[in-house]
């Protein structure tokens, strides 16, 4: 098989893994077996070269203060294991837009910081919370609010973007870090494919919780968004992968769903991957429709806030791995591609 196609099919393998599991097999896996094996690109590099990477991981994007004035800023929380240098286009793109984009301002060694809350009674029982938990999240969200306050100043109100769970790590910092006073100076949060909402108690998946009691905090302490007004918040999520009806329809004709040169992508393995995704977070696979990871009903909170799905969305462009994220084709679409984001950046 081709190169490429190899390492798109890598990518779609290890994606429900790198973006937005908290789960015990995820984060267990680290625990058991030591750091993550080195990326190939990595392997022979020192370890001060790759302290010098998370630096740049951290930095990549960073916004330059000259010319940033006049724009809106905003704050972006990256998915799970994702560094700033993951939304170098997107922060493009937005920047041609009007926005002035922060990242919070994260390593992938980062993400290794949540190890020692795996082995808590807390993690067993379920019952995390997000300051303890994310506290080197709500640290680098910090830097990178401090960093708005420096360039716009400190009355300048602020936008909070959220891809996958950095959407429910912002709702977090807002309620939690900000408060009801603070919060006053957010003109709005927005989710892209965020799992905001807990699989339904009935479901013999919920029993699982793959946050750990991180989601279930956050939905009952800041529920739609609070302290925010709901018609500050927005949900988008995406309709790029619907799971057929049956396991026969996911498996049959398996040699010619393997993989489409054309556009660079394998149907069945999308299909495989959304089932094996949206079954816990949501409950139910077949039939199910959303981003590829986050079933739609799981990303969209309702009531008042607003709510914006995305026809052929994906849940990203990219897979992060130790070393540079693996990127997917341009065919497959995401909320940050350029084809998308017109669509919904009107909500921030």
């Amino acid at each position: 098989m081709h190169t490429a196609a190899r390492t798109v099919l890598l990518a779609l393998a290890v994606l429900p893994v790198a973006s937005w599991s908290f789960s015990a097999t995820s984060v267990g896996g680290i625990v058991g077996h030591g750091t993550p094996p080195l990326h190939p690109r990595l392997r022979g590099v020192t370890s001060a070269s790759r302290v010098a990477l998370g630096r740049s991981q951290r930095s990549a994007p960073r916004m330059a203060a000259e010319g940033a004035k006049g724009k809106v800023p905003v704050i972006l929380c990256p998915a799970q294991f994702g560094t700033p240098a993951d939304y170098t286009e997107l922060v493009g793109l937005m920047e041609q837009r009007g926005f002035a984009v922060y990242p919070a301002p994260l390593s992938r060694f980062d993400w290794l910081k949540i190890v020692p809350s795996t082995l808590t009674k807390e993690f067993l029982t379920a019952e995390l919370r997000p300051a303890k938990t994310l506290g080197f999240f709500y640290e680098a969200i910090t830097k990178a609010l401090e960093e708005v306050d420096r360039v716009h100043g400190s009355e300048e109100e602020v936008v909070f973007l959220g891809h996958s769970i950095g959407g429910w790590v912002a709702r977090s910092y807002i309620g939690e870090k900000l408060g009801e006073e603070g919060s006053k100076r957010v003109r709005s949060l927005v989710t892209l494919g965020t799992p905001n909402n807990a699989p339904p108690k009935d479901s013999p998946v919920a029993l699982l919780d793959q946050t750990r009691g991180l989601l279930t905090y956050i939905n009952a302490q800041f529920p739609s968004g609070a302290p925010l007004p709901a018609s500050r918040v927005a949900c988008v999520a995406g309709s790029g992968t619907q799971v057929p009806e049956s396991l026969g329809e996911i498996f049959g004709n398996a040699g010619d769903k393997l993989w489409d040169a054309e556009v660079g992508r394998s149907k069945l393995l999308e299909e495989v991957v959304a089932f094996s995704s949206y079954l816990p977070l949501s409950g139910s696979a077949l039939g199910v429709k959303g981003d590829g990871l986050i079933p739609i009903d799981t990303a969209l909170i309702g009531g008042e806030c607003r709510s914006v799905v995305l026809e052929d969305c994906n849940h990203a462009g990219f897979v992060p791995t130790p070393g540079p994220s693996l990127m997917l084709p341009k065919s497959y679409l995401w909320y940050g591609s350029e084809e998308l984001i017109d669509q919904w950046i009107q909500l921030l």
